[in-house]
């Protein structure tokens, strides 16, 4: 038990050291890509994005590894699809007053971007209940 915690343990270590070295190598390349303007409305985009994820299941997605029966489990994943998928449609109308108010084109990707927050939340919980660690650490 103590072994297969171990391995679990350090499989996510690796995957995450990796996943966060990855923006810190490609940092010099984009800032020769991207205005300073670019970045400030992928900022003001990925604020908004981000809050809209975090509450795009209304947090019942922490419920999943905690779930011991597979019926409730399900009952629980299709709880978090429909409530993603309304807080990706209310991030429409946001994405909207986004280009009209503050000029930003790019905002037409928020309800692509909440989804992809919410669902990316939503279904690491999920393998997390079912022990994939491998797969979350390529992830």
């Amino acid at each position: 038990m103590k072994a297969g915690l171990l391995r679990a343990t350090l499989t996510l270590l690796t995957g995450s050291v990796l996943a966060h070295a990855l923006p810190l190598l490609l940092g010099p390349l984009l800032t020769r890509l991207y205005t300073p303007q670019d970045f400030g409305q992928f900022a003001l985009l990925w604020a908004v994005a981000t809050n809209l994820a975090v509450v795009g299941c209304a947090r019942y997605e922490f419920a999943l590894p905690l779930e011991k029966s597979p019926g409730r489990a399900s009952v629980l994943m299709a709880l978090c699809a429909h409530l993603l998928l309304a807080m990706t449609t209310t991030s429409v109308a946001i994405a909207a007053v986004l280009v009209l108010w503050q000029g930003t084109p790019v905002a037409w990707l928020l309800p692509l971007a909440v989804l992809a927050g919410g669902a990316t939340q939503w279904l690491t919980l999920w393998t997390t209940r079912s022990q994939r660690f491998g797969l979350l650490s390529m992830a």
